[in-house]
């Protein structure tokens, strides 16, 4: 009894102590020894662009099969639909804690009454709790910028006016010189 109790306990250490592999070195540990056929024949499956997404999944299953990994394979479906899951449930929450971040980015940097080196660690800070959204919002507001024309245009859903245009000419054509925070900050000339 005592050994059993032993070897479980021995058991359960070592596959805690297992390296939890990667969606991606999951799936390389399945190509490294597959056949140069069986190779072929799932990237026949993947480019051929007529099949569903369902038949895709079939046939993805088929090939497991007839090339004898579909324990293997089976294994890597389940997590990376666990993957897919998760990563859905991380976008929704991101999106419904969006406004908040925005709200709270937008008091920091509206902020004048501080330096540079002030907002940057206000940022950071903010970011500590809201990592995702102010990543978001600060790759939304690099495209902003380089997308000037067509909100300038009007041609998407904002207008905003001349001077705001000439702030992000500015910004834009100053990119070279001083990047980031900076030039997002500055509504006047940076030379």
């Amino acid at each position: 009894m005592l050994l059993t109790i032993s070897s479980v306990f021995l058991l359960a250490q070592l596959v805690a102590s297992a390296p939890v592999l990667t969606v991606r070195e999951e799936m390389e540990q399945i190509f490294q020894n597959l056949t140069s056929e069986a190779q072929e024949d799932y990237f026949a499956i993947l480019f051929n662009d007529t099949l569903t997404l369902r038949e895709l999944d079939e046939n993805w299953d088929l090939w497991a099969e007839k090339h004898e990994i579909a324990d293997k394979w089976a294994a890597y479906s389940a997590k990376w639909l666990a993957r897919r899951e998760k990563f859905n449930e991380t976008v929704i929450l991101a999106m419904e804690r969006l406004p908040s971040a925005y709200r709270m980015m937008n008091e920091i940097t509206s902020n004048r009454d501080q330096t540079f080196h002030e907002v940057f660690e206000a940022l950071e800070k903010l970011q500590e709790t809201y990592y995702m959204e102010v990543s978001m919002l600060k790759y939304l507001s690099k495209v902003m910028v380089l997308n000037e024309e067509q909100i300038m245009g009007g041609e998407g859903p904002v207008e905003v006016g001349n001077e705001v245009s000439e702030d992000l000419r500015r910004m834009r054509d100053y990119k070279n010189k001083m990047r980031g925070l900076k030039a997002l900050l500055v509504p006047g000339p940076l030379v």
